[in-house]
């Protein structure tokens, strides 16, 4: 499966591999015009290193059986004779053969010699091992419809651009830059690619996940980087070139090399020329050399795999023979029912006693011949003959994001669906007229696209028409009163994630169907839910509004108050009991927890992590980690700072205790008098996102400072930082829409670390035009990262900063100051 950001040469390395010839300026896979597959599908045969079709390949495999077989008398050359006559799989005399043949296949089933002998057919001879190619469009909106063909029996291959670094923008078609670093989207796809399922069943394979290559361990399923785009690499000559190679691929293993997602990679070190204007000679011998290369990689990994020798029984090849013929004569409809399979398989005499039915289609599944939902109850009892025709069908909703009418009903229609997400069943209709679907297909459909998230049907009506919502077409970002109206306050947020060892990202796909499953919440799908393309906001209960967040690496919580008489405590306390009456908390997380089951199954059993942010340095802080016994205060380990448990917690969990005293009716942040001591950290280390961290480091020590004393200037920063392309303009709405100046300049320097290495300069060239005092505060903190000891530890704390320590109460400053006083009055009478 060939998957990788947008715009790196995906289409490009398929052709390279079966050796097509390269288009300059070729079109993005799936475009609007529907010229392109979603998921391309070619039969590749690792071997000879040719394009091969499936039915060739079945004809190969049932061939070979019965020129093996000891019971039957077919000679080579009667075997020649069929090819030769072949114009096509599908040739009317080829079927003619092989039915005078299936008798004779009947007595290799009645003499149990079929799987031993494709066994050994798989033993004896390699360039039998082919591959089925997938090509994956990869614009965000076709995420969700890749989900039905991920499996972790499938190697895949990640492709980035070699000539880009791995933490700039997206480089689009158009030239512009999208909102995304090729860094996150490669991140959308580990993601998906590590927690996914495995789709064999029945046919005796080896549970075991981990496989040894050149003495080298990896989890499956097996990722193999290659590098695209060497042509745009600059440099001198070959040497440097390979050189700038090397420097790529060592780039992504110190990325990636402490996360979830290492063991899973295995790096080519390859780069790929792609570029369409040169056909020279020389350059295809550069790619035939890659085409090889990575040819001998995919059978050194597939030889490695627990399943590969698992006995398939070449009954099965004949079946997809069946499948394919009587679909190109269109004599089968293109969704059957599991007995109209059965019959099938029963009329060519190609049954076999006490075999599962779901065996067979589960593979069939697997190599991308059906679809065929085996865990649900319903959709198990049907199976999709044409897959071609049902990805063409599931995705004609999801390329509306692409469409551009000029009949304004239908362009009216599209705007509606890319601000709100909602579409009606009657224009879902219209969309759908050209495939001439019954009520049976129809509603066959929306089920599987249900199945897989992708879309769900909302609570209100038109009429008696039906409104669904598909959260994968979003575009738009929230205005600053959507989500927070002048007559609301807000609780603080807290956050949903989990260890980077086991899922450091959360991707767009996760996010997409944790809002589906918050649809299905009884009375949470109502006329009040607002959608947007990182964030949806939900009316919970009278008054009562939540809003659930995308982050890069945890799903954010936030509620929303909104009464006319938000100024009274009572009325605030009662919303605030309200919220902790509903489990807020608890709901999401175990919407979470079904994402998981049954989306990643691998990643089901990883631990789901509660945390709040540090109000004086901005980390995230573990509530289990961090909350003492009596449930009072929180600890930040970063900063080694403790504040209040209750004035971030008390919207969320039932058994923490509010102090009535620090209820005044305003949600501000408490005073904060003392800056953070910097911990010692590796000063020329990259972060994951690109940052580096000594910058971030000097951000989490003077946020407090960089708040109050910019605050009132939140607005011209963001407008610079969007002129120097630090921000997008979602990023920078998003930070506007925040209730407050203070909120909004937290927001900010939540987002700035994400933002790259020049973000640190570009933001600093902007406050050195408000305050000349706080840029010698950043410059003076630089100078004194710069000239500590590598490996030296944390500071001791002085005389004074002992008494400025917040972990010590009011009863505690209380008895200090009374020991002061003592002392003094012993010192006078002295």
């Amino acid at each position: 499966m060939i998957i990788g950001p947008e715009n790196v040469g995906k289409t490009t390395l398929l052709k390279v591999l079966i050796k097509q010839s390269l288009l300059a300026n070729e079109a993005p896979t799936q475009v609007a015009s529907g010229n392109h597959p979603l998921i391309e599908l070619i039969t590749f045969d690792t071997g000879d290193m040719v394009k091969t079709g499936l039915g060739t390949l079945a004809d190969s495999k049932v061939g070979l059986a019965v020129l093996q077989s000891p019971f039957l008398q077919v000679t080579r050359q009667t075997l020649s004779d069929m090819k030769s006559q072949r114009t096509n799989v599908f040739d009317k005399s080829l079927r003619s053969k092989y039915s005078k043949l299936r008798p004779k296949l009947s007595k290799i089933q009645e003499a149990n010699t079929d799987s031993n002998e494709s066994k050994k057919s798989q033993q004896s001879k390699i360039d039998n091992l082919h591959a089925v190619l997938c090509d994956f469009g990869d614009q965000a909106e076709y995420h969700v419809t890749h989900q039905p063909f991920m499996s972790c029996d499938s190697i895949y291959v990640l492709v980035f651009n070699i000539a880009e670094e791995i933490n700039d923008a997206i480089q689009q078609r158009n030239n512009s830059k999208s909102d995304i670093t090729y860094f996150a989207r490669m991140h959308e796809w580990l993601s998906s690619v590590r927690g996914c399922k495995g789709l064999r069943d029945g046919l005796g394979s080896n549970a075991r996940n981990e496989i040894t290559i050149d003495g080298k361990y990896y989890e499956l399923p097996i990722v193999i980087v290659i590098g695209s785009h060497a042509d745009k690499i600059v440099a001198n000559n070959e040497e440097e070139k390979n050189r700038k190679i090397q420097a790529a691929y060592n780039n992504i293993s110190r990325e990636f090399g402490s996360k979830a997602f290492s063991k899973h990679l295995y790096l080519s070190h390859l780069a790929m020329n792609g570029d369409g204007n040169d056909n020279s000679e020389a350059t295809q011998r550069l790619r035939d050399e890659t085409r090889k290369q990575l040819c001998q990689i995919f059978t050194k990994i597939a030889e490695k795999l627990p399943f590969i020798t698992d006995p398939i029984p070449v009954r099965w090849y004949e079946i997809i023979q069946i499948l394919r013929g009587e679909r190109e004569d269109k004599t089968i409809k293109k969704l059957l029912t599991k007995t109209q399979v059965k019959d099938l398989i029963d009329k060519h005499h190609l049954s076999k006693q006490g075999e599962k039915l779901d065996s067979l289609l589960s593979y069939l599944h697997n190599i991308g011949q059906i679809v065929y939902c085996d865990k649900d109850e319903i959709l198990s009892n049907w199976v999709v003959s044409d897959i071609d025709w049902l990805i063409e069908v599931f995705c004609s909703l999801i390329r509306i994001s692409f469409f551009k009418s000029s009949h304004a009903d239908d362009w009216s229609e599209y705007e509606k669906i890319q601000n709100t997400g909602k579409i009606s069943e009657e224009y879902i209709r219209q969309v759908w007229s050209k495939f001439n679907l019954d009520d049976e297909e129809r509603k066959y459909v929306l089920s599987l696209m249900t199945h897989y998230d992708i879309l769900c049907e909302a609570s209100e009506l038109q009429g008696k028409d039906r409104i669904y919502l598909i959260p994968c077409l979003l575009k738009t970002q929230p205005k600053s009163d959507a989500l927070y109206p002048s007559n609301s306050t807000t609780s603080k947020y807290i956050y949903l994630g989990f260890d980077e060892k086991e899922l450091p990202y959360i991707s767009y796909n996760i996010f997409y169907c944790l809002i589906s499953q918050c649809l299905q919440k009884r009375g949470w799908n109502n006329g009040r839910v607002k959608l947007y393309q990182n964030c949806a906001s939900f009316r919970i209960s009278p008054g009562i509004n939540l809003i659930i967040d995308k982050l890069s690496t945890v799903i954010g919580l936030q509620l929303v108050y909104r009464h006319p008489n938000l100024q009274s405590k009572e009325v605030r306390r009662r919303l605030t009991k309200t919220a902790v009456e509903l489990h807020v908390k608890d709901a999401i997380e175990s919407a979470l927890r079904i994402v998981l089951t049954k989306w990643m199954p691998n990643m089901s059993h990883i631990r789901i992590k509660v945390s709040v942010k540090c109000p004086y340095c901005g980390e995230l802080v573990n509530i289990e980690d961090g909350l003492s016994d009596d449930k009072s205060f929180l600890d930040c380990l970063n900063c080694e700072r403790t504040w209040h448990s209750s004035y971030h917690l008390k919207p969320w969990l039932d058994n923490i205790t509010v102090d009535a005293s620090s209820d005044n009716g305003e949600d501000t942040p408490m005073s904060l008098t003392e800056e953070e001591r910097a911990s010692t950290i590796s000063k020329c280390k990259n972060s994951g996102i690109g940052m580096l961290e000594i910058h971030k480091q000097i951000l989490r020590s003077h946020r407090v400072k960089i708040i109050d004393g910019f605050k009132s200037s939140v607005k011209p920063i963001c407008n610079h930082l969007y002129s120097r392309e630090i921000l997008t303009p979602y990023l920078k709405e998003i930070i506007l829409c925040q209730p407050n100046d203070y909120e909004k300049m937290d927001k900010l320097l939540d987002i700035l670390p994400e933002r790259g290495i020049r973000a640190y300069d570009v933001f600093r060239e902007v406050l050195s035009t408000i305050s000349s005092q706080m840029i010698k505060i950043l410059e003076n903190a630089e100078r004194e990262y710069e000239n500590e000891p590598k490996g030296k530890g944390k500071e001791t704390k002085s005389y004074v900063d002992i008494f400025t320590v917040d972990i010590f109460s009011l009863p505690h400053l209380c008895i200090i100051i009374s020991a002061l006083l003592v002392l003094n009055y012993m010192i006078h009478l002295a």
